[in-house]
């Protein structure tokens, strides 16, 4: 075993947003186990977690911003370049067509809601409304089931199928 150290988090894989803990060794993500302590998923460990070491890590991995060259290639820059220029694209955008040109597209539609709360105050600033996603096979339903229960389909629930009285799974 590696003489890292045990650290607690939580998984933003999903939306159940279990607890886990991490081994990080000299700075290297090196093992996810599911946490014991945590009141909601109690030591439950998916396969998506388990594997997030894997992803960290992987040596294609981006670190840094990076810019096309001409020829196709890329170079690595700041970040504060690089959103300068992301910046000065998106207002050209805006200036030349409207903000109604600019959408947010959010890839999956699970629980990594990381960029939810700047990506809204963006599109209001660039004068967008405009939300685009890819819900992934297993939430489809359940944001389709929301919208019709509770009349929006952002107002996301999390099943207690362990405490329920009646449980009925149609597929």
């Amino acid at each position: 075993m590696s003489a890292g150290k045990w650290l607690k988090t939580a998984c933003n894989l999903c939306y159940i947003n279990c607890g886990i803990e991490v081994l990080v060794n000299d700075g290297r993500l090196e093992k996810v186990r599911g946490d014991g302590s945590s009141p909601k998923s109690q030591g439950y460990l998916c396969n998506k977690a388990t594997r997030i070491p894997y992803y960290a890590n992987d040596k294609d991995r981006l670190t840094t911003p990076l810019r096309r060259r001409a020829d196709g290639g890329f170079d690595a820059i700041e970040w504060d370049v690089a959103i300068a220029e992301i910046a000065e694209r998106l207002r050209d955008i805006v200036d030349r067509y409207g903000g109604k040109t600019i959408a947010l597209y959010g890839g999956g539609g699970q629980g990594n809601h990381a960029g939810g709360a700047h990506a809204s105050g963006l599109l209001r600033a660039l004068g967008s409304r405009s939300v685009f996603n890819a819900l992934s096979q297993e939430k489809t339903g359940d944001f389709w089931v929301n919208g019709h229960m509770f009349g929006s389909q952002t107002c996301h629930t999390a099943e207690d199928v362990h405490h329920c009285d009646l449980l009925l799974v149609i597929g």
